[in-house]
């Protein structure tokens, strides 16, 4: 059973992890008081979320399974991993930063969320990843306790938050500053983010100010590749090698003097995050492909971006070869249902791994689901449209919801059947609350309804991007609760 004083840490943690995820509400009296360009918090949007966590504890537990992404997680970390100068995440990239020697001259530095792998050669440090901006300071301190040689590189596996930003507190290196090697893509894909720098923030859950607008709030590579490159560095060879997967620049690095491969984010403890939402496409064809690439290399040691290092070589083939075949699995599910004429609705409600992966540790839906990954698949082979003739030039959402509330004799009626169905089937009663609140959101009864009908949605374990997407939305519901409250005491 969980003390309370553990519960009152989880639920204090789960409303600083929502920082700014308010911003992203597309209801101004909501959005007003959270949408600072310090993305300060008001205490009416913390109370809110207070309230939503303290009803729904299951809704924080299914964020928690998945938001350290396999290590340790800090909350303080994950709203600022742009910030260089947060004291609180910081400290606590300071104190929960584990340090594993995993081989001769190569060490794991295990930060709260991600991974800084450091190899030492004869020539200087070469690092896999630099981890988020905290991160930077601790590694100036860190790194010289591990070797007194200066770092010589940095290579960045792709351009998110928690892999690209920790570099900056190294280029004041004396006499020379490190070199940052990516793929060339990496550029480009960095400059997509700093264009939509609000919708980054939003999806991210980051203040607005940190981040970054260019690239003085972000580092820029010294040295680009495209595609292959090996580089040689104190006698050994670092084989980089581009595969889109999370990311349109990711890559993987091979060490094969030392049979090591640092897997990026192509490999995850779970089900991958191929089917992320919000995010910009994601290519899990290729992303199995890389995972059989990596176990083609026959490693001793495969060294993830994010959770423990696997040193059993039977594992790391076996896991390496079965999460491709996930994905390989989910992709082909979904081409072969769009090649026979389905829906794509009726595409992904047919997703399933077979009973031999499903059943692994592995397969774990802690983040995504598999047919979230299915959906992504079919975004890489389709167009937005989703099959049903009047979707490719619909009427206005709210004038769908409000003849659908008028044929149900009003959105009271709506709300009262989306709350009548909510215990046998939640999706189902979630859709017709959506319905009812975009047809009246201010109604007192149906804001009221929605919430209690999505506090059904959450009361079962959910992927961590599901439940995040649903706490958002029941935080708008609260606040606008509160409000009309306000109205008629």
């Amino acid at each position: 059973m969980t003390s309370l004083s553990s519960w009152r840490r989880g639920l204090a943690a789960g409303v600083l992890f929502f920082g700014t995820a308010c911003s992203a509400l597309a209801h101004d009296d909501v959005a007003a008081d959270d949408r600072g360009g310090s993305g300060s918090v008001s205490p009416l949007v913390q109370a809110a979320r207070a309230a939503v966590f303290k009803a729904n504890p299951q809704l924080l537990q299914s964020i928690m399974l998945g938001g350290g992404f396999g290590s340790e997680m800090s909350y303080a970390i994950a709203n600022s991993m742009y910030s260089r100068d947060d004291a609180t995440a910081i400290a606590d990239a300071r104190a929960k930063l584990k340090i594993e020697a995993v081989a001769p001259r190569t060490w794991l530095l295990r930060f709260p969320i991600v991974n800084v792998i450091v190899f030492e050669t004869d020539e200087g440090l070469v690092l896999i990843d630099s981890g988020y901006a905290p991160a930077g300071p601790v590694l100036a301190e860190v790194l010289p306790t591990l070797s007194p040689k200066p770092v010589h590189t940095i290579i960045l596996t792709h351009f998110h938050a928690d892999h690209a930003f920790g570099a900056w507190a190294l280029l004041a290196q004396k006499p020379q500053a490190p070199r940052i090697v990516a793929e060339e893509r990496f550029i480009e894909q960095m400059e997509l983010d700093m264009r939509s720098w609000g919708l980054n923030a939003r999806n991210n859950q980051q203040k607005l100010a940190d981040v970054p607008r260019d690239w003085r709030q972000a580092v820029r590579p010294s040295e680009t590749f495209h595609r292959q490159a090996t580089l040689r560095i104190g006698g050994e060879d670092f084989v980089l090698t581009h595969a889109r997967g999370e990311t349109e620049d990711q890559i993987w690095v091979a060490v094969p003097g030392r049979k090591v491969v640092a897997s990026a984010d192509y490999f995850q403890s779970f089900l991958p995050n191929a089917g992320n939402g919000k995010r910009r496409q994601r290519y899990p064809e290729e992303w199995a492909k890389a995972l059989q690439d990596m176990a083609a290399q026959q490693p001793q040691m495969l060294l993830p971006a994010h959770g423990a290092a696997i040193t059993n070589p039977a594992e790391i083939q076996d896991r390496l070869t079965a999460q491709a075949r996930m994905l390989g699995s989910i992709a082909q599910q979904v081409i072969d249902g769009l090649n026979r004429g389905l829906r794509k609705d009726q595409v992904f409600e047919r997703v399933a791994l077979p009973d031999d992966l499903a059943a692994r540790p592995d397969a774990r839906e802690l983040y995504v689901s598999a047919r979230d990954i299915g959906r992504m698949v079919a975004s890489q082979y389709t167009g937005w449209w989703n099959d049903i003739p009047s979707h490719w030039r619909p009427a206005p959402l709210a004038s769908e919801a409000a003849e659908l509330a008028a044929l149900a004799g009003g959105a009271d009626k709506l709300i009262a059947r989306a709350l009548a169905i909510a215990p046998g089937n939640p999706p189902l009663a979630a859709q017709l609350a959506d319905w009812a609140w975009l047809a009246d959101g201010e109604s007192l009864p149906v804001v009221r309804g929605a919430l209690q009908v999505y506090a059904q949605r959450v009361a079962r374990p959910l992927p961590t991007q599901e439940a995040l997407v649903y706490a958002e939305h029941m935080v708008r519901l609260q606040l606008k609760l509160q409000a009309l409250q306000g109205q008629v005491k």
